[in-house]
């Protein structure tokens, strides 16, 4: 769980990366936007690295099969975070480096989703905080991501039709600016996911 609590504070650090980069675009910061995805692709190496060691200790130790798998779970989910804010930062990338004006309407949506994803991931972090300490304070943290999973999805979808009526963007940058969101919805899955998985861990372990 030491290794854990690692892994998710590199974890939260892309997530703040991934917020500071839409924060940036907003603001016309294009240089400062840049900048924090550099960071992030630092922070998410980071992660992964991680969660190489984390596997190849699982793998050595003397744990229950089962509970060694649900840890390997775990890992994954929460790396698989960093991953998708990897991935929305990458087609930011591509948005500012082809000078691509986008209705700030739009990123401003955008900015909203990627501070409630940042939210969600600090509450990953409190959940590991509590897990098998303080049950009654890991499930507040727990539905915290939940209702934070839910309010994202929402936005989602709304972003989603607000890309498809707008008539003055090209469909080829629709198509990556749906490829944004849909890549911060996933990091927030995953959020919700390895807190549905830490509770499976609880449980199992009564």
């Amino acid at each position: 769980m030491d290794g854990a609590r690692e892994h998710i504070l590199k974890v939260v650090d892309t997530c703040e990366e991934l917020d500071n980069a839409v924060q940036a675009v907003v603001s016309g910061e294009h240089e400062k936007a840049k900048q924090a995805i550099a960071r992030l692709y630092i922070d998410e190496k980071a992660a992964d690295n991680i969660e190489i060691q984390l596997n190849e200790d699982l793998a050595i130790g003397d744990l229950p099969s089962k509970e060694r798998e649900d840890l390997m779970h775990l890992i994954k989910r929460m790396d698989h975070i960093a991953d998708w804010s990897k991935s929305a930062v990458r087609n930011i990338e591509v948005i500012i480096d082809a000078e691509i004006e986008v209705p700030e309407k739009i990123w401003k949506y955008y900015k909203v989703v990627s501070s409630r994803i940042l939210d969600a991931s600090k509450e990953v972090k409190m959940c590991i905080e509590f897990i098998g300490d303080d049950d009654e304070q890991f499930m507040v943290h727990q539905r915290n991501v939940q209702r934070i999973e839910h309010e994202i999805d929402d936005l989602y979808f709304k972003v989603k039709k607000d890309i498809m009526m707008s008539m003055s963007l090209d469909p080829r940058v629709m198509f990556v600016m749906r490829d944004i969101i849909h890549a911060m919805e996933n990091a927030a899955d995953n959020c919700k996911g390895a807190v549905d998985l830490m509770h499976i861990i609880i449980t199992a372990n009564k």
